[in-house]
């Protein structure tokens, strides 16, 4: 179980969370939906270490390696599809996920010139060609078509822990979730 207790979270005069506590399973698709502004990117953040609570704790994630994906794609454009992908992990092993992401033609494209959903879909294959325990995907199909959709949430679902963020109630569905998370 990974374990956020009393957590607190303010930007400013905003206070995104305030003493909010919630229990993750180890493994499982979650799905966290809500409204926009709520705080479901900050969850992450905070789950990932990119954003410092203002008070709370985290109990759970020990040595656990996390993959996040982003609401944007958090690429190298000067490097290719495949360049990028490599970076975390053996060359095989890149090639086979960009393939399974349907990118077998655009391996080689710099990552610059790469479409919307094309780059969402090296951002996908980066983060599974990690050797990961929990990955954290925020908003992961923004930009893909209804076929592409499909391939990406089958990868999600092969993860062990895959906690996702979503406005699409169709992606609950989509993607089998073990568990739906209003906040």
């Amino acid at each position: 179980m990974i374990d956020i207790t009393n957590l607190s979270v303010r930007f400013g005069e905003k206070q995104v969370f305030d003493n909010y506590s919630i229990s993750l399973p180890d493994e499982g698709v979650i799905l966290i939906s809500g409204e926009s502004g709520i705080g479901k990117t900050t969850l992450l953040r905070v789950l990932c270490g990119l954003q410092k609570p203002d008070q709370g704790r985290i109990e759970g994630l020990g040595n656990r390696r996390i993959s996040f994906v982003f609401q944007e794609p958090r690429l190298l454009d000067h490097l290719t599809a495949f360049e990028n992908v490599a970076l975390v992990s053996d060359r095989i092993t890149a090639e086979r996920i960009l393939r399974e992401l349907n990118m077998q033609n655009e391996l080689n494209s710099k990552a610059g010139k790469l479409s919307g959903g094309q780059k969402q879909r090296v951002s996908l294959a980066r983060a599974f060609a990690y050797s990961n325990d929990i990955v954290l995907l925020d908003e992961p199909f923004n930009g893909l078509d209804a076929q592409n959709k499909e391939k990406a949430a089958s990868m999600i679902r092969t993860a062990r822990l895959a906690v996702v963020v979503s406005h699409d109630p169709d992606d609950a569905e989509l993607l089998s979730v073990d568990e739906k998370i209003q906040l």
